[in-house]
């Protein structure tokens, strides 16, 4: 493909769902049924140039087009794209996702009273999203970054009614914004040390100190970003936002924007600060599967379980498997997206039914379901497979990204100390397990406890199409022909990974074996008990309510008083310069002005009786001379 060819491409690809947000904001409240029509169908079109240019550019060496975007001094910033492989997986990914989110959203979200904000938000989210994994520095990718954070701050509290809502967007807005100073120290670091934003320009920086700092700080914006402890909090609250949000934001958006940074800027990464790397991610994969195995909201579990599955690519990544991380992503796209969907068809569908039937429970809480296998019997399938493939299960992808993950980390830690963050992915993997039985069992197949009050029919057809698609792209051969092999086009074309048979079939065997004892347990055994530290996700609200909420409030008083006294002083200051201002004035009025006028008068007086003398009246001589006299008389006599 020639570069003129793919440059109008790439532009074509960003301005699709550009146009499709501003659309969005014209079309008048009569046509507003035109909304989800269009929005789909630029998404469409997006896809389908995405997947071509990804066709088109795979393996051909990498790709830079730039153009001067502006000048500093003698420096010249330049702004463009960069096309390589891992770029050309992202765009698939991002393209394909918000089309089923867009798909989806034109069933659920139909009616909604702020619809078109939320379309245009949706497209502007994708716009964005594809604008940072085709941006060619790091300056242009922070722009973009900032943004996909923006429109996710809107999109979480799209329904700006509901307090919690609008809490839980301020919430995702201002962690993200503490951890984004790692970003813009990292930016600094970089331009400073190379005099440049290229990508590939700052990943070659050569000083240990400074790229290590660079690197320390690219991972604080890397953990605020992609929900890695201590800064997960904000996005198991982010549920507050529609279910579609959830999923795009989970699949393939915001908080895959994270890893996509690490691996872009693997070069940068020392071993030293590698094992950093996987210690984060190591730790974040067992915390987020504990606190998913101790929700009730289904979109809760979820959310914890994506904080799970972003650690373990971040652990890949550390490793120096960056291939297997990107796999991890993609697989993870797909069944995560689709699980979210699934479960925003069950809400939907309950919903409708408890309007009908004039009951109401809360319909995202696993204690009230249960018996919807005959009721839902598509959705269950297509929320087993998600399932499936989130656990590890053979014959499906998340077995494929899995398997690669741990013998990458197997591959890292050898016989060292770091063998116990291995360890501790392993742990997380079998969790993973357990909470996907006990959320599918519950759902599905756990006695009818509320929703036996309700006429629950299949989701409709707008809703299951994005689903039953998702679900057959969570099947294995999206990674490669073989069940069993991961090395297929993807990693073969980024970064072949170690094979070893003995892991593989290993997971074979226990991870089924493991799935069917969590079935037993939870079917033998009612709900069971959770621990609040858990189910609170360790209290990190608590702890920065604590912490970091007190701080702020603590140096916001400071703040104050010093500004109250500050602006006292500068109001004692004013009064004095104006009281001073008066006292010259009144210096000025009855003291200089009335000196010299004082003197005039004194001359006009003096010059009236020296003229009196000289009158031309005898009267006035003879007066005078009589004064005079006496005067002088007066002044003898004693």
């Amino acid at each position: 493909m020639s570069q003129a060819l793919l440059l109008n491409l790439l532009f074509f690809l960003l301005g699709l769902p550009l146009v499709s947000a501003m659309l969005a904001q014209f079309i008048s409240e009569k046509y507003r049924w035109l909304n989800p029509l269009i929005a789909v169908f630029l998404l469409l079109l997006t896809t389908i140039t995405g997947i071509s240019i990804c066709v088109a550019q795979w393996n051909e060496a990498p790709v830079l087009l730039e153009h001067t975007w502006f000048s500093l001094g003698n420096y010249t910033i330049t702004a463009g794209f960069y096309i390589n492989n891992v770029t050309l997986v992202m765009v698939s990914v991002v393209s394909f996702i918000s089309l089923m989110v867009h798909l989806f959203s034109s069933g659920y979200m139909a009616g909604d009273r702020f619809e078109k904000s939320y379309y245009t938000m949706l497209g502007f989210f994708t716009f964005c999203m594809l604008g940072l994994v085709l941006a060619n520095n790091i300056l242009l990718l922070f722009i973009f970054w900032e943004l996909v954070g923006f429109s996710s701050y809107t999109l979480i509290g799209h329904w700006r009614e509901k307090a919690i809502a609008a809490k839980a967007a301020g919430k995702a807005f201002v962690i993200n914004r503490i951890a984004d100073l790692g970003f813009i120290a990292a930016i600094l670091i970089l331009y400073t040390q190379t005099n440049s934003f290229s990508l590939t320009e700052v990943t070659q920086l050569t000083n240990e100190f400074w790229r290590n700092a660079a690197a320390i700080s690219l991972l604080i914006a890397v953990m605020g970003k992609s929900a890695q402890v201590p800064f997960f909090n904000w996005l198991p609250s982010a549920m507050e936002g529609p279910t579609p949000v959830s999923a795009l934001i989970h699949a393939a958006t915001m908080v895959v924007a994270g890893i996509f940074l690490l691996i872009r800027m693997f070069p940068l990464f020392s071993p030293e600060a590698l094992d950093i790397v996987v210690i984060v991610g190591s730790i974040t994969a067992l915390l987020g599967a504990l606190a998913a195995l101790h929700q009730y909201d289904i979109k809760k579990i979820l959310a914890y379980s994506t904080i799970s599955q972003l650690g373990l690519m971040l652990a890949a990544v550390g490793s120096g498997a960056y291939g297997v991380a990107l796999l991890h992503l993609f697989t993870h796209a797909f069944f995560k997206a689709g699980l979210f969907l699934s479960a925003g068809a069950i809400i939907h569908v309950l919903h409708q039914a408890q309007h009908t039937a004039h009951v109401h429970f809360d319909v995202q809480d696993i204690r009230n379901l249960g018996g919807l296998k005959k009721m839902m019997p598509i959705t269950l399938v297509c929320f087993a497979i998600c399932s499936a493939a989130l656990s590890g299960f053979p014959m499906l992808s998340g077995f494929q990204s899995k398997d690669a993950i741990l013998v990458s980390l197997f591959n890292w830690s050898g016989n060292s100390w770091r063998l116990i963050f291995t360890w501790t992915v392993v742990v997380s993997f079998v969790l993973t397990i357990v909470y996907s039985v006990r959320m599918l069992w519950y759902i599905f197949f756990a006695t009818a406890k509320k929703t036996s009050l309700l006429r629950v029919s299949e989701a409709p057809g707008i809703l299951r199409i994005p689903i039953i698609l998702l679900s057959l792209c969570s099947l294995w051969f999206v990674v490669s022909v073989h069940p069993l092999e991961y090395n297929g086009w993807l990693l073969n074309s980024i970064q072949p990974a170690k094979h070893y048979l003995f892991i593989t079939w290993l997971s074979m065997i226990l991870i089924p074996t493991l799935s069917v004892i969590a079935w037993w347990w939870y079917k033998s055994k009612e709900l069971s008990r959770v621990y609040p530290v858990l189910k609170n996700g360790f209290y990190l609200d608590r702890v920065y309510d604590k912490a970091g909420k007190n701080t702020v409030l603590t140096l916001a008083y400071t703040a104050k008083k010093s500004d109250q006294g500050i602006d006292g002083f500068i109001h004692v200051l004013a009064y004095a310069q104006v009281t001073f201002a008066h006292l010259l004035a009144w210096f000025d009025k009855w003291i200089i002005d009335g000196g010299v006028n004082g003197i005039a008068w004194m001359a006009r007086q003096t010059g009236a009786l020296a003229r009196s003398f000289s009158g031309g009246k005898i009267q006035t001589y003879i007066f005078w001379t009589t004064f005079t006299l006496i005067i002088f008389l007066f002044w003898i006599l004693f």
